[in-house]
């Protein structure tokens, strides 16, 4: 199973392939190889890389995807595989778009976010009685939730702003930006390996350059990132670079729950999206999943 996501900051880069390896040269440095089967994504963070297509089609055979930025470290576009059908009752069922299953859908995601929220705030040793009725009520007022988080989230890390803007172009809300969109890359690829089209929501509604069903998937994830952030402004280094590292490391090494054991995270990105598409196919909802940040210790 592929478990490395590879960031290249190299600039003047040239990225191959050769022999079930993929290829790194960059000025001087002694050639880096790293075997193409175990390559999730890539993030190509640097200026002048070179890509052979030969680098591409690996990556794309295997399901890999390439996120593309630009010199300020965000992201700008992306390299997928092809979308495809797995199980035809999947894709009949997620085209049927099921109103009552959609609605279903959407309450649990949104349950798995608020959940995630409030225990990143418990990391931070902070509480929000908002977000803890919410949890109890079957109708999830999302816009007071996320206002009561920021309000605390922000203050908590050492920022001054009380609000999520991510137009804004402040440090937390550019690391927060890049890191979901590092997380929003590998739900696109597990969406597709498991067979469901990124164009179709449960939720969120197509627009211009966007992949609704991505930003759905990816809602229970994001206090991940946040969770990351929180972490991370307590160290030395607090560049974008540094941050890029770390969000690449924590996907891989970070662990949640799921049932009796735990998962790698962006291990858990795939089973969540294993399990949408087999809710699609039974047309319910209680094959989905979505993950628990552990409790603070």
């Amino acid at each position: 199973m592929s478990h490395h996501i590879l960031h290249v900051f190299q600039h003047g880069a040239i990225l191959g392939r050769e022999r079930g390896f993929i290829t790194c040269k960059a000025n001087d440095q002694a050639e880096r190889r790293l075997p193409l089967e175990d390559v999730r994504a890539v993030i190509i963070a640097a200026r002048g890389v070179t890509i052979s297509s030969n680098f591409l089609s690996g990556l794309l055979e295997t399901d890999a995807i390439v996120l593309h930025c630009d010199e300020r470290y965000q992201p700008c576009g992306w390299t997928a595989p092809l979308a495809r059908t797995v199980d035809l009752k999947t894709f009949q069922n997620q085209t049927a778009k099921p109103k009552r299953l959609n609605e279903k859908l959407w309450h649990e995601m949104l349950r798995g976010k608020t959940l995630n929220q409030s225990r990143v705030l418990q990391h931070k040793q902070l509480r929000s009685p908002h977000l803890e009725l919410a949890l109890k009520q079957e109708v999830f007022d999302e816009g007071n939730c996320a206002r009561r988080y920021w309000q605390l989230y922000f203050p908590a890390i050492g920022w001054s702003v009380t609000r999520r803007d991510r137009k804004e172009d402040t440090a937390p809300n550019q690391m927060l930006n890049y890191g979901y969109a590092v997380l929003s890359a590998l739900c696109h690829r597990g969406l597709l390996v498991h067979g469901l089209l990124p164009q179709l929501g449960v939720f969120h509604k197509p627009r211009f350059r966007s992949e609704p069903l991505v930003y759905d998937l990816m809602e229970a994830f994001r206090p991940a990132v946040e969770l990351m952030l929180a972490e991370f402004m307590l160290e030395p280094d607090v560049s974008m670079k540094a941050w890029s590292k770390k969000i690449g490391t924590e996907l891989r090494e970070r662990r949640v729950r799921h049932q009796a054991y735990t998962l790698k995270l962006m291990d858990a990105i795939e089973a969540s999206a294993n399990s949408l598409a087999r809710a699609y196919e039974e047309n319910s909802v209680l094959p989905f999943w979505v993950p628990e940040l552990p409790l603070a210790a």
